[in-house]
């Protein structure tokens, strides 16, 4: 192995070797034993591919050879040359630009330890909480997109000076921006900050749950987004949002929860004291950190739910009942709202881990969230689950982790749309120690 800075000409050498690899591979070629080994090296060869592009891009800028190029910018020519949108490539190229001041996660990405999609994701979390780098760069190693997105955003919550004013400032760069696109479909881009658009995911839970039960009641299978944007529509033409687009509506639709609510997690003294200091907590379930101003906002509003803690953990709520009560609900579904497998937040339901008629009793920590497709997947084959609350994997009945075959995955939205509502596998009368936390209604 050669030691030193890669030469252009040992760049260019690798280049022609790989794609002529790249192209006489066969996929029907490669042996079923094979086709494991040859797919993860493909993946490792695309992340160090794809990181050395990111480590480049800022050099590239400096170099000026878009200017040559006729481009408008570095991230236009960057985007061009990359197949991307411009608006990526400007991330790839901020990315760039902190690495050489981030070296964990440069060293990561160096290695092809990170994709360049994680990359962007903590650089810009360490680029505004530089002590939490090492953590971040852990985090992307191990956890899911989603996972990692959430750390990046506590990150920079928690390095925030003045939450009010970063309240402030993404205030007022909400904005809605309407275009056509070249297929011919309109399009609609609304930003909003946090705590606002939480107030809009709950308005919509409804609506779009009743049109997903109504599809799967008549065996339509439809994105996720589809029915989002039914829903949508409905809401700005007038409409109740509810019916299924051929105007049958099904009883279990009926029996769907149209209520709308959002979820807050506050400490105590946070929330008298009106800031969040050094350990505490103020977050808004599956929208993340927000400003304790926000909370005390939206507590004039029925719709959203307090789980004030008072130093006590949340899931240490146990009821000899088979029903999960509101109370356990709210403080369940604080946790995120997502699944705990795939990380979708669509169509969550609440599932007992071990199974009421094994235990006989309802805890919190015995209760995961699961999208309708895991827990579908979960009670077909058998599966059990393993590890802590939020982190759990499931397993098959011979203990190897679980894969889904593909027909099992064609049915998964591609990119689950927020929260369409969560309901319980179980029925039955309960009672509930409720004075281990405090939920606000």
């Amino acid at each position: 192995m050669s030691e030193g800075p890669a030469t252009a000409a040992e760049v260019i050498e690798l280049v022609a070797t790989a794609r002529d690899v790249c192209r006489r591979v066969v996929p029907a070629a490669v042996a079923l034993d094979d086709v494991a080994d040859v797919f993860d090296a493909v993946v490792a060869l695309e992340r160090l591919a794809g990181g050395a592009v990111t480590r480049l891009a800022a050099r590239y800028d400096e170099a000026g050879a878009w200017k040559d190029n006729g481009a408008r910018s570095a991230e236009d020519d960057i985007g061009r040359k990359t197949g991307t949108g411009t608006g990526r490539a400007r991330r790839k190229l901020q990315t760039s630009k902190r690495l050489r001041r981030q070296r964990a996660t440069d060293d990561a990405v160096r290695k092809g330890e990170v994709s360049p999609d994680q990359a962007d994701e903590v650089s810009s979390g360490a680029g505004a909480s530089p002590d939490s780098e090492d953590e971040l760069v852990d985090s992307a190693r191990r956890e899911p997109m989603h996972q990692l997105r959430k750390r990046v955003a506590d990150a920079k919550a928690k390095s925030d000076a003045d939450p009010e004013a970063t309240r402030r400032r993404l205030h007022q760069a909400r904005c809605l921006r309407r275009w056509n696109d070249a297929e011919g479909m309109g399009n609609l881009l609304l930003r909003l900050a946090a705590d606002e658009m939480a107030e809009v995911d709950a308005a919509l839970k409804g609506p779009i749950d009743k049109r997903f039960a109504d599809a799967r009641h008549a065996g339509r299978f439809e994105p996720a987004e589809a029915y989002a944007a039914d829903a949508v529509k409905e809401r700005l033409l007038g409409g109740s949002g509810g019916g299924a687009a051929d105007g049958v509506v099904s009883k279990r639709s009926q029996a769907v929860r149209p209520d709308k609510k959002v979820i807050a997690v506050v400490d105590l003294e946070a929330l008298n004291r009106g800031r969040v200091e050094d350990g505490e907590r103020c977050e808004i379930a599956g929208a993340g950190s927000v400003s304790v101003t926000a909370v005390r906002r939206l507590m004039s509003d029925a719709a959203l739910a307090v789980v004030i803690k008072d130093g006590v953990d949340i899931c240490s709520v146990t009821h000899l009942g088979r029903r999960v009560t509101a109370h356990q609900r709210t403080a369940l579904e604080a946790r995120g709202g997502a699944c705990e497998f795939c990380g979708s937040t669509f169509r969550v339901e609440i599932d007992h881990v071990e199974g009421w008629a094994l235990t006989h009793e309802t805890k919190i920590d015995d209760l995961s969230l699961k999208c309708w497709h895991c827990h579908d997947a979960k009670t077909r084959h058998g599966l059990r689950e393993t590890g802590p609350p939020g982190n759990r994997r499931l397993l098959c009945p011979d203990g190897t982790p679980w894969r889904a075959p593909p027909d099992d995955e064609a049915t998964v939205p591609d990119d689950p749309l927020p929260d369409a509502g969560t309901r319980e596998d179980d029925v039955g009368e309960t009672t509930i120690q409720d004075d281990l936390f405090t939920v606000v209604a």
